[in-house]
């Protein structure tokens, strides 16, 4: 199975909610970037799942956008920043399939990134998730430290 796992662009800093924080322009180019270098290497999602977040539903947003999906982004619940790691990996593991591309938060995506590629939520994995930074993985399953890195 191959997975996308993706940072959302930049947010502005501050809104009445965290919930409510939105893509700034710059944000907005960067998730336009990277589904055009996913869509340049070759890479399309089936489905795109997104955080209940502006900032990430914005992503998910563009990225249907470049890669013309009719299908709206689904929202999934469990993968905002505020939510412990290991239960947004369970979420991920019973909900994602081959193909599909997720839109979410630092820190529970590196946490979950590094789970998958060194066995260690701790682990360092390189690069660092800038916004709008993807990790292609492919996997059988959701067991830490047996994802290999695709492309980043």
């Amino acid at each position: 199975m191959q997975i996308i796992l993706m940072r959302h662009g930049e947010a502005v800093p501050f809104a009445p909610t965290d919930a409510e924080r939105a893509l700034t322009p710059k944000g907005l180019g960067e998730a336009t970037q990277t589904a055009n270098q996913l869509k340049v290497a070759g890479f399309a999602p089936n489905r795109i799942w997104v955080s209940s977040r502006l900032r990430a539903q914005q992503t998910a947003e563009q990225v249907r956008t470049v890669f013309g999906l009719h299908a709206t982004p689904q929202v999934l619940d469990g993968i905002t920043p505020e939510d412990p790691w290991a239960s947004a990996m369970t979420v991920l593991e019973r909900t994602i399939g081959d193909g599909d591309l997720v839109v979410f938060h630092q820190p529970i995506l590196m946490s979950i990134v590094a789970s998958l590629i060194t066995g260690d939520a701790g682990g360092y994995v390189e690069p660092n998730a800038v916004p709008a930074a993807a990790y292609v993985r492919s996997l059988d399953a959701f067991v830490p430290g047996t994802a290999t890195l695709g492309a980043a």
